[in-house]
């Protein structure tokens, strides 16, 4: 700042990224890691005494935490951010349209049922991003229960309008505009066809101090030239950019000579890789803003795990023996523990036992170093014996497994998502799928795997099923080939869907038209009609009625008498009559196949209607 400003107009921020709570929560040594740092930089906030607290995203490491997470990160907002300290930041704009993703629509130290004493704003990662047919995630619990303001949140994938938070404080005006974690080549699409819209106040339009936090690639990761946001797309009147998502800590503001702006890039709290990035000391930020002016503070966290990285050449040392390799590595490993221990004596707040990592080429004649066997030498020395050892592969193993890397840890463009990996799986297996593409398939394998969407596979299942059903009902006639339908129906739905992108977009639309509709009977206080209660249907008296207790020869759920082994002849010949068959036989099992007990609900086994839409 160039004048001494009044203690009355200074707003303070203290800004963190990527804390990644619950990372290796259940790691006897390294569990509590993440915790810890989280609640430093609460303890800094507290004592520092800001006026708020701005996190770039990827507050949890998981995008379902768990309880224990949930419940240790409430119990410590509610700690450090709940007091009689009043808050001086008045807030001025729209609040049901800054936080619109709930029943709260205000600002939590607004709420007369609560006493905050340092709010808390935040907007999403790609770790924690909304998911599922409800587009809820864990930010929404914590602000539903009032310990955090969640920001950021678009509705919409085909444009997005950024309405910025509002606030003064004396004669400093603040605006802040949040973006959480979008897949970067949609984004960057949007940024390119002028899709991505910042509203401004109507008033004094240059008196106002403009942030904006953003959670994406900073840089260029694999072959695509849209996996990553370029500044220069960013909105030219922003004065100060926050980028969260990279984990190197960045000291030093980027000023950005295109937009005149700075960038500032605090790093995780707490290192997820083990890549030499994560080395760099992590900080969080103290901001001091004066009208247009700004100054930065660097706070540095004294409770994070010191992390050692290096890399050696066996080649280049000469070691050509097993046995002269293996002491080379434990010099050097033995060296690095010296080095952190001595770092450790300058901050004793920080844990006792390091991360070591040390990478490794050698002679592809040379054997292999096992790195289990090697890290059991140092299993009371450091944090992660398992993974000390990281040897160099060469690209020609690269093709073997597509998660291990020609020479570094952190490239992780050559690493392939779980929907990649489904979709080439699904694509060199001679089997092919009949109703499903391939596409839709494996992006509900990524839901499934990297959100634990326990219901995506299915639910996409049961909507390709229920599609299949209304084609038939409305293209096909008595006699029709009825799997050949099927498989044209298939190949024209593939095509539709087009590459991974497009796929990936239709899947969006569908979870997002699921969410309105739910919540519009929510609202309505209507049910859905998968929702809804069969009526009990009343039992007929006939053949086989009371449960088929009869004789040994009858079937618990089949006609009086029929016997099991006449049952299971009349459903293989009904299965080859299905292919010439007509459509209600198709769609609906023949009389004498057994497809339920007599003492059941009278629930069908699947039950798919029309209105099973995902």
């Amino acid at each position: 700042m160039e004048e001494e400003p009044p203690e009355e107009d200074i707003l303070s921020i203290l800004v963190a990224t990527d804390n990644h709570v619950g990372y290796l929560e259940k790691d006897p040594i390294r569990g509590d890691d993440s915790f810890n740092t989280f609640e430093e930089i609460l303890q800094h906030a507290h004592r520092e005494e800001v006026d708020m607290i701005l996190l770039g995203g990827d507050l949890f490491h998981e995008n379902k935490p768990s309880r224990q997470s949930i419940h240790r990160v409430t119990t410590l907002l509610r700690e450090y951010c709940f007091g009689d300290k009043p808050v001086e930041v008045e807030f001025l704009s729209d609040q049901k349209e800054n936080f619109h993703t709930g029943q709260f629509n205000t600002v939590n130290y607004e709420d007369p049922n609560l006493n905050v004493a340092i709010p808390v704003y935040s907007i999403h990662g790609n770790h924690d991003d909304p998911a599922g047919r409800t587009g809820l995630c864990a930010l929404d619990l914590l602000s539903a229960s009032g310990v955090i303001n969640y920001f950021g949140k678009s509705n919409s994938l085909e444009e997005i309008i950024i309405s910025p938070l509002l606030m003064r404080k004396g004669n400093t005006k603040l605006a802040i505009y949040g973006l959480g974690s979008i897949r970067d080549e949609r984004l960057h699409r949007l940024f390119i066809n002028k899709k991505v819209k910042c509203t401004r106040p109507d008033q004094d339009r240059d008196e106002w101090f403009n942030i904006f936090v953003i959670h994406q690639n900073r840089v260029k990761r694999g072959k695509s030239e849209t996996s990553f946001i370029p500044e220069e797309v960013l909105p030219e009147f922003i004065d100060l950019i926050i980028w969260g998502h990279e984990h190197d800590c960045q000291t030093i503001l980027k000023n950005n000579s295109v937009l005149n702006a700075y960038v500032l890039q605090p790093g995780s709290s707490v290192a997820t890789s083990l890549s030499e990035g994560e080395t760099e000391p992590k900080h969080c930020f103290k901001i001091q803003i004066y009208k247009k002016n700004f100054n930065k503070q660097d706070i540095p966290l004294t409770t994070v795990r010191p992390f050692l990285f290096k890399t050696v050449s066996l080649i280049d040392a000469d070691v050509l023996t097993e046995k002269d390799a293996l002491a080379y590595l434990q010099y050097n490993v033995d060296q690095m523990i010296s080095e952190a221990n001595q770092e450790r004596e300058r901050n004793p707040n920080a844990p006792e036992l390091p991360i070591i990592r040390l990478r490794y080429d050698h002679h592809p004649e040379m054997s292999m170093i096992n790195p289990i066997r090697f890290g059991n030498e140092y299993s009371s020395r450091v944090a992660n014996p398992r993974d000390i050892l990281h040897p160099l592969r060469k690209k020609k193993y690269a093709a073997f497994d597509p998660r291990i890397m020609a020479g570094t840890d952190d490239n992780e463009e050559e690493i392939r998502s779980q929907s990649e990996m489904a979709l080439k799986i699904l694509n060199e297996s001679n089997q092919e799928l009949s109703l499903i593409p391939e596409q839709g398939l494996a992006i509900a394998t990524e839901e499934y795997v990297d959100k634990l969407e326990a219901d995506a596979i299915s639910e996409y299942i049961k909507h390709s099923l229920a599609s299949a059903k209304r084609f038939l009902l409305e293209n096909s006639k008595p006699g029709d080939d009825l799997f050949e339908k099927l498989r044209i129906r298939k190949t024209v739905m593939a095509r539709e869907e087009g590459d991974m992108a497009t796929a990936r977009k239709k899947w969006e639309d569908r979870r997002k038209e699921k969410s309105e509709k739910s919540n519009l009977l929510a609202s309505s206080g209507e049910e859905s009609e998968s929702e809804k209660e069969p009526e009990p249907v009343k039992p007929k008296r006939g053949r086989g009625s009371r449960g088929g207790r009869g004789g040994a020869s009858a079937s618990r759920g089949g006609r009086g008498g029929t016997n099991r082994r006449a049952a299971r002849g009349s459903r293989a010949k009904a299965s080859n009559r299905v292919v010439k068959g007509n459509l209600d036989a198709f769609l609906t099992p023949t009389r004498s196949t057994p497809i339920r007990s007599t003492r059941s609900t009278n629930k069908p086994i699947l039950d798919i209607s029309d209105d099973d839409d995902f």
